[in-house]
This record gives structure tokens, C-alpha cells and sequence, in this order.
């Protein structure tokens, strides 16, 4: 019975670790490349591929989103990130403006030492 213990705690860790992701990655150095006002949709698309959703405003301006969020399981909680680029391309087809958020996080659940 004993040697049957580590088994079922090697299963048990097993479970409980995994990941999920969705998207890919936004890296901070392709963010550094945009350029306001110079930058167009095509080159902000060669950098980040297609985007998550793309929509039109009032004005007329082009809205692209690039959403990326990956929760990885551990003993005692979960870590998650979420990534969010969103570029606004006006009516000459420019980058007007650009909002970068990244937020990880862990959270621990089970007994406090």
C-alpha cells in the first residue's frame, strides 16, 4: 500500500498542472516599432499578424485588437496573463494612436503559512 502513494500523488500533480493559452504573444519589441503617424495598417499587420477583431468607428478610423491570455495551473493557485494591443489607424491610413496593456497575475489558493 505504501509503494501505491506516490503514485496516486504523482497523478494528482499531474492533474493540476496545465496550461491554456489564446492568441499569441505580443512582444514588446515589435511594440516599440510602431510609429505614430508614420506607421501604416500594413506594417502594424506584418508585425502582429491578423488581429483579433478589427472595427470601424463614427470617424472612420480603423480600431485593431490583438488579444493574447495564457492561465498556467501549479500547486497552490495559477498564474495568468492578458496582453492587449489596440491601434487606431485614421482615415489616411496612418497610426494615430496605440494602447498597450499588460497584466500577469498569480493567484494562491489553499492554506496561508
Amino acid at each position: 500500500m505504501k509503494s501505491f502513494v506516490p503514485v496516486v500523488v504523482a497523478a494528482v500533480l499531474i492533474t493540476l498542472t496545465g496550461c491554456s493559452s489564446v492568441g499569441t504573444p505580443i512582444a514588446q519589441d515589435k511594440v516599440a516599432q510602431i510609429r505614430v503617424g508614420l506607421s501604416t495598417e500594413s506594417d502594424v499587420l506584418l508585425l502582429f499578424g491578423t488581429p483579433s477583431t478589427k472595427t470601424l468607428d463614427t470617424s472612420g478610423n480603423v480600431v485593431l485588437t490583438w488579444v493574447y491570455s495564457s492561465a498556467t495551473t501549479k500547486l497552490g493557485g495559477y498564474s495568468t496573463q492578458l496582453q492587449q494591443l489596440t491601434v487606431l489607424i485614421n482615415r489616411k491610413g496612418r497610426v494615430e494612436n496605440w494602447t498597450m496593456n499588460n497584466s500577469p497575475g498569480e493567484v494562491r489558493y489553499g492554506r496561508r503559512s
